[in-house]
């Protein structure tokens, strides 16, 4: 991390004084210079590791992946406080920062694949935030290169950030230049393949204009088409290989960040909710015994958002198998079964190609996801009620729902476009019992960003967890 950058974070997680700062920016023993090829693989590290502690702690257990089965468990229960969403602005505008120097040092330096996967990254973290909180810090946020530091950026709507992030990704995909350098020693992710990168870029374009699909002025439908329809110019995921999935090394640096956890905190309390124990149980899904222990003989889950003071009650229960503190398996950005997902709505909706491709692109998500976490799709099971494909949007994202297991919070954010799955809560869970639409503004950003926090708030009707944001269908 650069000096510059240290200063900026301890302003937006401590605040204090900025007396001296022109001086102390200028540090005389501190890396000056850092090429792109060199901040590559660190910032998709973080970026990993970021996802995959927020799917841990929050992801998983609002869409009901894991129940966190101690009393004190807050979460699941939809009782959602500042806490929950601290760590993750505060690792996100890190990783922010570092791209915008891969950014910057890529344009001055002419090297336009290192700029493409600047802007392509770029667009995965403002997503993922702006997806988390609403409006955000944007266009000031990134200014901390150059003589002058804004260490009090303003909000931006996310409809307009939203634009921002779709444009640079074009940009992107029309940047990569396969005759170009990339250095594939420097590179976790595709190990310096630019065909793998184009195809991240243009998937992660479809994820997100699927994403703000519900606004008719994104044109998403339109833009769908045309990047499914140019497959030589912009090229998307054509099979697992392609996946933009970062397996961790357990090597020093990049361990996944549970590597030393223990069995407590990681597996032993996290239940499967009876939700989705019922959904895999009713499709004799393998996906069950790849994911989750059985107690004693059987499989056995929690209800969501059990009050305090039941977790006696519950008892010993099924949980989250141990091994995945070391296993590679949750280092997933963006899947080949996500995308075949994301071609199935788009041909269900008619925006490109027949309606009858839905069934094909549907059924490849399904044995992609399997494939992937080590099972076979078992005799029976495409056709089976529930499962076989039935021209329904529903049945589509209950299928992609189950792909998303440990994806960070994609299944969250899915859930708040579609509505699906429908998701079943204890009676006596917080928020009377509606799944939130947002995380609260970090502590921080209220404290010592007050003005611009205030004029985001006012803007939204008030910093609470059931504040739909600007993709979301407002009825």
């Amino acid at each position: 991390m650069s000096f510059k950058l240290l200063l900026i974070l301890l302003i937006w997680t401590a605040g204090g004084c900025t007396k001296g700062f022109d001086e102390l920016l200028h540090n005389p023993n501190g890396v000056q210079e850092a090429l792109p090829k060199n901040l590559l693989s660190p910032v998709l590290y973080d970026i990993v590791t970021t996802d995959v502690k927020q799917a841990f702690r929050v992801g998983n257990e609002l869409m009901q992946y894991t129940i966190y089965t101690v009393n004190n468990s807050y979460v699941q229960r939809y009782d959602i406080r500042v806490s929950a969403g601290d760590s993750m602005w505060g690792y996100l505008y890190t990783c922010a920062n570092n791209i915008a120097d891969m950014e910057e040092k890529a344009e001055a330096l002419d090297q336009p694949n290192y700029l493409a996967i600047a802007l392509t990254l770029k667009a995965l973290v403002f997503s993922r935030l702006t997806d988390t909180y609403g409006n955000i810090p944007y266009f000031e946020a990134l200014h901390s290169r150059g003589p002058v530091v804004n260490f009090l950026p303003k909000y931006d709507k996310q409809e307009e950030i939203y634009a921002s992030l779709l444009e640079d990704l074009e940009r992107a995909a029309l940047l990569f230049d396969k005759n170009a350098e990339l250095n594939a020693g420097g590179d976790l992710l595709y190990q310096g393949d630019v065909t793998k990168w184009m195809k991240f870029c243009n998937s992660l374009r479809l994820r997100l204009y699927l994403r703000v699909s519900n606004r008719p002025e994104m044109e998403s439908p339109i833009k769908i088409d045309e990047i499914i329809s140019n497959p030589s110019l912009f090229p998307i995921f054509t099979n697992a290989d392609e996946q933009a999935y970062l397996p961790f090394t357990n090597e020093a640096p990049y361990y996944n960040p549970y590597y030393n956890s223990t069995t407590g905190e990681f597996g032993s309390q996290r239940s499967p909710s009876t939700f989705i124990l019922n959904i895999l149980q009713g499709f004799s899904d393998p996906r069950l015994g790849a994911w989750y222990t059985k107690s004693l003989s059987e499989y056995t889950g929690a209800p969501a958002g059990f009050p305090i003071g039941m977790a006696d009650e519950i008892g010993k229960t099924s949980y989250l198998k141990n091994g995945y503190r070391t296993s590679p398996k949750l280092g997933m950005v963006m899947s080949y079964a996500e995308l075949q997902f994301i071609l199935a709505e788009a041909a269900l909706k008619g925006w490109t190609g027949s309606p009858a491709d839905a069934k094909t692109y549907y059924e490849n998500g399904i044995k992609a996801s399997m494939s992937f976490w080590g099972v076979s799709v078992p005799s029976g099971y495409l056709t089976q009620i529930g499962v076989a494909y039935d021209d329904q949007l529903s049945t589509i994202m209950l299928q992609k729902y189950l792909s998303l297991f440990f994806v960070g919070q994609e299944a969250w954010y899915e859930h708040r476009r579609t509505g699906y799955p429908v998701l079943t809560v204890h009676e006596q869970a917080y928020n009377n019992g509606n799944i939130p639409r947002r995380l609260l503004y970090p502590t921080t950003t209220q404290k010592y960003n007050r003005a611009n926090y205030d004029e985001a708030v006012s803007w939204i009707g008030g910093d609470n967890i059931n504040v739909r944001c600007w993709w979301e269908d407002q009825l």
